[in-house]
């Protein structure tokens, strides 16, 4: 197993969550979800789409708090109301990920971050990981608290 070697903590509050509930569980939904997106040169980042509800699902994602209201009226341009249940956005969430090399390759990382994030009464609403990043997606108002508690923990 690769060590890892913890590099630092990132955050962002100016972020904003959209979430498309109960939008129908078919084929080339997300495409249609995220080429919308695209077309109008919104980033993205944090995607999360539930495993489904019978022919329903959830799909969410994050991006800049200033694109958030364009986000949605793209989404609502781009699906018949009858095609999903409610879109909404969430602008008072913020972005905290721990970096560094062997996040994957080391089983304690994920723990150690989340038991932090517990300690401190930190609700997490979706994570990410990837090789170098693990990043939870939490109330804005917890960002700093977040960040000083995983610097504590990682910090040797």
């Amino acid at each position: 197993m690769e060590k890892m070697l913890f590099s630092g903590v990132q955050s962002n509050s100016e972020v904003a969550l959209i979430a498309i509930k109960g939008i129908k569980n078919q084929p080339g939904i997300a495409a249609k979800v995220f080429g919308a997106i695209a077309e109008e040169k919104i980033n993205v980042e944090l995607i999360l789409q539930s495993i489904g509800r019978g022919e329903n699902k959830d799909i969410s994602f994050v991006v800049a708090q200033d694109e958030a209201d364009h986000a949605v009226e793209t989404l609502k341009k781009a699906f018949d109301e009858a095609d999903y249940e409610d879109i909404i956005s969430d602008k008072e969430v913020g972005i905290v990920s721990i970096v560094g090399a062997g996040m994957m390759s080391n089983s304690g990382a994920a723990s150690k971050m989340f038991e932090a994030l517990y300690n401190r009464g930190i609700n997490i609403h979706l994570i990410y990981t990837s090789e170098i990043k693990i990043t939870v997606l939490i109330k804005e108002s917890r960002v700093e608290r977040a960040v000083e508690a995983l610097k504590e923990q990682f910090q040797e």
